[in-house]
């Protein structure tokens, strides 16, 4: 394609969201709201509110283990409970790793539906045929190298901003005034998780950099260094502070934005048109 068979246009959309998909949407925080609680009170929740029982049977455990080994006339008792001891601080220090993990993986996974179910929506109502007939285009979702469309369609959170943005979506309070999306307390907290599951998934980076700047009480501490600097990693040691991070916070504030969403909007985008037929 040549380049001067592309031309920016400014081309309007109508975007409409269907009250079954918006119920599909908002059910979808409400059973991983309830997934993540009923998993957290049956394997976490003792872990972090009777932490002296698990420990004790720890180690009751490590002395069944150790004790065929242990004779009093040959081994050293304190020796003995020095192993007791790394053993109860080694299977202490596993669980609550455990516990680390599921909260951040739970909100990683819980980010990766927002940003889909978004994605989603918005390539196929931008996309809708509805569209095609008021702009007078033809939307190519396979180009001629086998290429989806919908690849690189919006594919961050970046992306997801600059196109509401432009689109200039808003939300009505309860006062009938408008606020754009991107402008509102909803959409702030959709960004801090996704903050928080590229900061533990990539470690080290912009988002760990920004969420720091923004939320420095999530990092763990020693002194002024940040154990995830110490550490290098964010999943292999508990270097976010997980107790000051609220899964139904983020999952509320979700459920939220698509129940704020309107069924009608309208907005225009300046995209890149090929014109190589209306050149003919």
């Amino acid at each position: 394609m040549g380049k001067n068979t592309v031309e920016k246009r400014e081309l309007s959309f109508h975007l409409y969201l269907n009250p079954s998909i918006k119920k599909q949407y908002i059910r979808m925080y409400e059973v991983l709201s309830n997934n993540h609680s009923s998993i957290y009170k049956a394997v976490y929740k003792r872990l972090k509110t009777r932490t002296d029982e698990v420990q004790n049977e720890f180690k009751e455990e490590a002395k069944e283990k150790l004790n065929s080994s242990f004779h009093p006339e040959y081994t050293d008792y304190g020796d003995y409970m020095e192993e007791v001891r790394d053993y109860v601080y080694e299977r202490l220090d596993e669980q609550f790793l455990m516990h680390y993990q599921f909260e951040l993986m739970s909100l990683s996974n819980l980010y990766q539906v927002f940003e889909q179910q978004l994605r989603k929506w918005l390539y196929e109502e931008l996309t809708h045929h509805e569209n095609e007939y008021i702009n007078q285009v033809k939307f190519i979702h396979l180009n001629e190298k086998n290429e989806n469309a919908y690849d690189k369609f919006y594919g961050d959170f970046g992306k997801l901003t600059k196109v509401l943005t432009e689109l200039k979506l808003t939300f009505t309070d309860l006062f009938g005034d408008e606020e754009l999306i991107v402008e509102t307390d909803i959409w702030k907290t959709i960004r801090e998780c996704n903050l928080l599951s590229n900061t533990f998934k990539h470690g080290s980076g912009r988002s760990a950099t920004n969420l720091n700047t923004l939320y420095p009480e999530y990092f763990e501490r020693v002194s002024d260094t940040s154990l995830m600097d110490m550490y290098r990693t964010t999943n292999l040691e508990r270097v976010l502070n997980v107790d000051k991070i609220s899964f139904d916070k983020y999952s509320n504030a979700m459920k939220e934005f698509w129940e704020k969403m309107e069924e009608h909007q309208r907005g225009t985008i300046v995209m890149e048109i090929d014109i190589s037929s209306e050149k003919e």
